[in-house]
C-alpha cells in the first residue's frame, strides 16, 4: 500500500466505532426514555434490533461485494452507520430507524473487515485484527464509563453527536483510502477473487455450518453474560456499584487477550490453536460454573468476570480471525463471515432475552446457566472438529 498510515487509522477508529455505536445508548437508557416521553420497558428492545439486523442482513453482503466490490461496499456500510447514528436524535420513531440503520452498517462491516485485511493485509492479519479488537474493547468500556458523566453534563443527544463525528472521520479516511491505496491493479485482483467466490457455497459446507453454531454460541453466551452477570452478582449479595465493578472488570480484563491472541492464531498451526483455544474456553466454562455459588462476595464476581472477559474475548478473536486466516481470499472470507455471523446472531439475539424469562419465572439462574455450560462444550467440541490444515473451503 503506497499509504499504509491511511488504512490503519481507518481500522483503528473502527475499533472505536464498531460496538460503542449501539452499546452506549442502553447505559443512559432513562435519559432517553424521559427525553422521549417513553416508558423504559419500550426501549429495551434497542439492544435487540441490532442483534436481529446483523443476522438478517449479514447474508447480503456476499452479493453486494460481488456487485459493487469490498471497498465502495463498505463505505455504503459506513454512510449508513453514520446517517442512523445522528437520526437517533431527532424523534422516538427515528430513534428506532436510526438503531436499525446503524445495525445495517454494522452488520456489514462486521463481515466485510476480515476480508478486507485478507485483502490489504494478507500477512499481518493477526496484528491488524488485534488492533481493531483491541480499540473495539478499549473503547466500548470507555464510551460505558463516561456515558453517564457525558449525559449529566450535557445530554444524552450530545454523546450520540460524540460517536457521529468518530463516524464521520471513519468515513473521510475510508475514502482517502480508496484515493490513494487502491489501484487497477487492486481493482484486477479482486474480480479474479470474485470469480473464485462465485464458485464457494458455504451453506452446502459442513465446516461453515460447524463455525456458524460456534458463532451462535460465542455470541449468545458473550451478550448474556453482559446483560446477566451484574444481576446475578446483586442476587447473591452485590450492591449495584459493585455490580457495575464486576461488569467494568469483564470489558476491560479482556484487552491483553484481544492483543495477543489474534498474532498467536495467525502464526500457530492448527494444533497448536485447537490447544490453545481449548485452555480459553474452558477458562470461560469454569467461569460459567462459578455462577452457581449463590452466597458469592465481591472477590468471587471479580473473579468469575476476570475469567470471562480473558476467556470470552479470546474465543470472540478466534472466531473473527478464523475467517481471515481460514479461507483463501477475500471474498471467500466474506461468504463464511456472513453465513457464520448470520445464524451466530439469530441465535444471540434471543439467548439474553431467554435467560431472563427463565429468571423470573424460576427466580434463579440454575437452569440457563447450565444450558451456557453445556453451550460451551458444544463450542469446544466442534473446534475441534474445524480445525485442520486445510482452510474451511478445501
Amino acid at each position: 500500500m503506497r499509504k499504509k498510515w491511511v488504512f490503519t487509522l481507518s481500522i483503528v477508529l473502527l475499533g472505536v466505532v464498531m460496538r460503542a455505536t449501539f452499546t452506549t445508548i442502553p447505559v443512559v437508557i432513562d435519559n432517553v426514555a424521559h427525553s422521549f416521553g417513553l416508558p423504559v420497558s419500550q426501549l429495551g428492545i434497542l439492544t435487540t434490533l441490532p442483534l436481529l439486523t446483523f443476522a438478517i442482513f449479514s447474508p447480503t453482503t456476499s452479493y453486494m461485494t460481488r456487485r459493487f466490490g469490498i471497498e465502495k461496499t463498505f463505505l455504503g456500510a459506513l454512510l449508513l452507520v453514520l446517517l442512523g447514528s445522528l437520526l437517533r436524535v431527532a424523534s422516538a420513531s427515528m430513534l428506532f430507524i436510526g438503531t436499525i440503520l446503524v445495525g445495517i452498517g454494522i452488520a456489514y462491516i462486521n463481515v466485510l473487515l476480515p476480508a478486507t485485511l485478507v485483502k490489504f493485509t494478507p500477512n499481518k492479519i493477526g496484528t491488524y485484527t488485534s488492533l481493531y479488537s483491541t480499540t473495539m474493547t478499549l473503547m466500548t468500556a470507555i464510551f460505558q464509563i463516561i456515558a453517564v458523566p457525558v449525559t449529566k453534563t450535557f445530554s444524552w443527544q450530545m454523546l450520540v453527536v460524540f460517536l457521529s463525528v468518530i463516524v464521520l472521520l471513519v468515513v473521510i479516511t475510508w475514502i482517502l483510502h480508496m484515493y490513494v491505496n487502491v489501484d487497477s491493479s487492486a481493482k484486477k485482483r479482486t474480480q479474479q477473487s470474485e470469480n473464485k467466490a462465485n464458485q464457494v457455497h458455504p451453506w452446502r459446507n459442513k465446516y461453515a455450518w460447524a463455525m456458524l453454531v460456534m458463532a451462535g454460541i460465542q455470541s449468545a453466551v458473550f451478550y448474556t453474560s453482559i446483560a446477566w452477570v451484574p444481576t446475578v452478582a446483586q442476587h447473591t449479595g452485590l450492591t449495584a456499584t459493585q455490580a457495575g465493578w464486576v461488569i467494568g472488570v469483564m470489558s476491560l480484563i479482556g484487552i491483553p487477550a484481544s492483543m495477543w491472541v489474534p498474532s498467536f492464531l495467525e502464526r500457530a498451526n492448527y494444533k497448536q490453536r485447537v490447544h490453545f483455544m481449548t485452555g480459553a474456553t474452558s477458562l470461560w466454562l469454569i467461569a460459567i460454573i462459578m455462577m452457581y455459588n449463590t452466597q458469592a462476595g465481591l472477590i468471587w464476581w471479580l473473579i468469575v468476570t476476570s475469567f470471562i472477559g480473558l476467556g470470552g474475548t479470546a474465543v470472540f478473536v478466534y472466531m473473527v480471525t478464523s475467517y481471515a486466516i481460514r479461507t483463501r481470499n477475500p471474498l471467500e472470507s466474506s461468504a463464511l463471515s456472513g453465513m457464520a455471523q448470520t445464524g451466530g446472531y439469530l441465535i444471540a439475539a434471543g439467548a439474553p432475552w431467554a435467560y431472563g424469562v427463565l429468571f423470573a419465572q424460576l427466580d434463579s439462574w440454575f437452569l440457563q446457566t447450565t444450558v451456557m455450560a453445556i453451550a460451551i462444550v458444544i463450542f469446544i467440541c466442534l473446534m475441534w472438529f474445524v480445525e485442520r490444515d486445510e482452510t474451511i473451503f478445501e
